[in-house]
């Protein structure tokens, strides 16, 4: 290694400390300046803000039903299913990548959200091409009948339908670590769980500088999604005690 690839090598580190000293400073002002309060008295405009700005494709999937409040979700996968989805990115990679294309399917890295629309609650999910794979609508009979429970806090990695490599970092760490519901619904005879988040994780883009404000606001918006179920269907109050069978 020479003297000149050293000092190149030295200078983007520096520059690399600098720049995350930068936004983690300019992170923390937003947070200490940020009004929760303001966010909860208009959360509605907030709600509809984030969904236009950050996540348009809401409105498509859920074909223009209105948006109420939203979180972000999950479908309990087994140890031995992750593993067989795996596999399967796996090789579509590998097929990728046979062409000339250097694609990495990760399987992970997909969608989910609950959203809560007038008196039903849409479950919708993407592939690992960020279209719409999965729309399950739950009415008002099926939700008066649902029960929720409690998992624990998890770490990014730790659930079950997992999450990108990035956001797992992100969420690795005792601040934000993610409350997990798990709702228990029947449909045509049969239960089904979905795992509702208590955070949302926004799509992040380097150098966006509204991304702390939008995360803190997205927050409120899970906690209100979770309010407003609760109003909505009294036995679908979220509590944070584990259920000991």
């Amino acid at each position: 290694m020479t003297l000149q690839t050293i000092l190149i090598f030295g200078v983007m580190c520096v520059g690399c400390f600098i720049y995350y000293k930068f936004t983690m400073n300019k992170a923390n002002a937003v947070t200490a300046d940020f009004d929760k309060e303001a966010v909860k008295n208009n959360i509605e405009t907030h709600t509809s803000e984030i969904v236009n700005s950050q996540l348009p494709y809401l409105k498509k999937w859920i074909k223009e039903e209105p948006i109420d409040s939203f979180t972000d979700a999950s479908i309990p996968v087994s140890l031995k299913n992750k593993a067989k989805n795996a596999a399967v990115d796996a090789a579509k990679s590998i097929a990728w990548r046979a062409v000339g294309v250097k694609a990495k399917y990760n399987r992970v890295d997909t969608s989910a959200h609950l959203v809560l629309s007038n008196d039903n609650l849409h479950f919708v999910s993407a592939n690992v091409d960020g279209d719409l794979e999965t729309h399950i609508t739950f009415t008002k009979d099926q939700l008066i009948n649902a029960k929720i429970e409690f998992t624990g806090p998890k770490k990014g990695a730790d659930l079950a339908s997992g999450v990108s490599d990035f956001l797992s970092t992100k969420l690795n760490n005792e601040d934000a670590m993610v409350n997990v519901f798990a709702i228990t619904l029947t449909v045509d005879g049969q239960p089904i769980t979905i795992q509702a988040h208590d955070k949302i994780v926004l799509p992040y883009t380097m150098g966006t500088s509204d991304y702390t404000k939008n995360a803190l606001t997205a927050n409120i918006i899970a906690d209100n999604f979770f309010n407003k179920l609760s109003e909505k269907y009294p036995n679908l109050k979220a509590s944070k005690v584990k259920m000991v069978s």
